[in-house]
């Protein structure tokens, strides 16, 4: 059996520990079930939920790029295949330009407002869907990877019943960099009582914790994920804890996904996502996971300080 890392630290891949997702594409079409699969087990998996093709077609749109910067190396691989390049010059570029060109990518769009999965949502939560006007393309290089949180925090300045969809653009395996979630974690009492009430930015939190085992010897439950395909879709709570397994491809395959945010669009709405230009975590920072490892004291592991001129200056 493959090994599997999270921040550095080997997983318990025994029964008891660690498991698969619970597929929900029985009860796509039946909203009191998903709403006691998802009251229940925290989250709906659907396999294929969104055309292969269409996700692939925002693959390329994203990694072409990504290649343009250096990130990839689209010259003796192919472009699909998201192998990370020896050199990059991500850090000489507008990265405000860069990354609202890969957020509103014509493709992208085409998956983050998919026809099938805004059904879904709309199913699901009864009402018209507001999609979250920030959206979160995610590139992993090999080697990094995700602390655990609650979303919550982060999002949780208009309704709390917001829903995480997590896309993996093209297929992800777990040694890849798979999400992964906390058995049982959206009914932990300890957790609900106190870190889920704080607001990320006034109270500036860090991850929760970089240790999957420490976790789980506190909370209970197994850690359940799963080799990920084109067209999956993951939905999620506010209160579900998760994080990801260390990107460990042995060919230096980078991770590509995508995080969108949805609520009912008749009720209140966090305005650090929303509207013309999201705020965000301030107008001084960009969405750019990785290059650097720091608990994500200031936010740096996922968003990055740029000058003047949008370039990116790393922390020290």
């Amino acid at each position: 059996m493959i090994e599997l890392y999270s921040n550095g630290v080997k997983m318990d891949l025994s029964a008891a520990k660690f498991g698969e997702l619970r597929e929900s594409n029985d009860i796509l079409d039946n909203p009191a079930a998903m709403h006691d699969r998802m009251t229940e087990e925290g989250y709906l998996f659907f396999r294929g939920l969104i055309a292969p093709d269409e996700v692939l077609a925002a693959r390329r749109e994203i990694l072409l790029k990504y290649a343009i910067v250096g990130e990839i190396d689209s010259i003796n691989h192919p472009l699909l295949d998201a192998i990370q390049s020896e050199q990059t010059f991500i850090d000489k570029v507008n990265l405000r330009a860069f990354t609202e060109s890969v957020r509103t990518g014509l493709a992208y769009q085409n998956v983050v407002l998919n026809p099938k999965l805004i059904g879904f949502l709309a199913t699901f939560l009864g009402g018209p869907i507001h999609p979250y006007d920030f959206r979160w393309p995610r590139f992993v290089r090999p080697g990094e990877g995700c602390g655990f949180h609650y979303d919550g925090p982060y999002m949780n300045r208009g309704t709390e019943r917001v829903f995480t969809t997590w896309i993996p653009l093209g297929d992800v395996a777990k040694h890849e960099g798979a999400l992964i979630i906390l058995e049982n974690s959206h009914k932990a009492e300890q957790l609900l009582n106190s870190y889920a009430k704080k607001d990320a930015d006034k109270d500036k939190i860090n991850w929760l914790s970089t240790n999957p085992l420490t976790l789980q010897d506190s909370l209970g439950g197994r850690w359940l994920t799963t080799d990920f395909k084109a067209g999956d879709v993951l939905c999620f709570g506010m209160h579900l804890l998760h994080g990801a397994l260390d990107n460990r491809s042995p060919i230096k395959r980078c991770r590509l996904t995508s995080d969108t945010r949805y609520q009912r669009a008749d009720e209140p709405i966090d305005e650090r996502w929303n509207g013309a230009k999201p705020e965000a975590h301030g107008y001084d920072k960009v969405f750019l996971p990785g290059l650097g490892a720091w608990n994500n004291a200031e936010f740096q592991d996922e968003w990055k300080k740029v000058d003047e001129f949008g370039r990116l200056l790393l922390a020290k």
